[in-house]
C-alpha cells in the first residue's frame, strides 16, 4: 500500500520491466547494529524510513508507513555520517524481496528499500538545520531526569508516532 508522498512507477523499456520507488520522509531508527560490512568487505549502513500515507486513522491523523532501507558502499559511508532519528530525506529506488528460510526451516520474506547509488538519498534539510536537530536529542538523553513529586498520570503511547 503506498501512502501520500509515495509512487511506484514502472518503467518499461525495450530490454527489462523495472520498478521505481520515491517516498518522501524521515529517519525513524537507526539500529545499534546498524553498520556492518559484506562478504565482499563493502561497508554496509540500514536504517528505518516512515513516511505518512494519505489514507487517515481514527483520529484524522496520517497512517505512518514504516520501511527498513538498506545502503552499500561509499553511499552508505556517507550515510553513517550523515544521517541521524528524524532526518528529513527523499529515497528513490527498488523494493527488494528476498526469500530466506528460519531456523525453524519456515520460509520467509524480507522486504527493504535499496536506493539507487546515484540520487538515491536527497537531503532535506541544510547542515546547520540538521546539526540543530542533532544537538537537541543529544539534550534530551543527557538531562538528568528530575524527580515527580505527584504521581505521573499514564499516558498511552501511540507506537506509530516514530518522533
Amino acid at each position: 500500500m503506498l501512502g501520500a508522498g509515495e509512487v511506484c512507477l514502472i518503467r518499461e523499456s525495450e530490454e527489462k520491466t523495472m520498478q521505481e520507488f520515491i517516498a518522501n520522509g524521515r529517519v525513524a531508527n537507526i539500529p545499534d547494529d546498524a553498520v556492518g560490512k559484506t562478504a565482499n568487505g563493502n561497508v554496509s549502513f540500514k536504517f528505518d524510513f516512515v513516511c505518512d500515507s494519505s489514507l487517515l486513522d481514527e483520529q484524522q491523523k496520517p497512517l505512518s508507513t514504516f520501511f527498513p532501507v538498506q545502503v552499500y558502499g561509499k553511499q552508505a559511508e556517507i550515510m553513517v555520517q550523515s544521517l541521524s532519528k528524524g532526518s528529513p530525506i527523499l529515497i528513490k529506488g527498488e523494493i527488494i524481496q528476498r526469500v530466506y528460510t528460519n531456523k525453524n526451516g519456515q520460509r520467509r520474506t524480507y522486504q527493504y528499500i535499496a536506493p539507487a547509488q546515484i540520487g538515491g538519498i536527497t537531503f532535506l534539510e541544510n547542515k546547520t538545520a540538521a546539526a540543530k536537530r542533532r544537538q537537541s536529542q543529544q539534550n534530551v538523553f543527557l538531562q538528568p531526569k528530575q524527580q515527580q513529586s505527584q504521581p505521573v498520570q499514564s499516558i498511552p503511547v501511540d507506537a506509530d508516532e516514530p518522533f
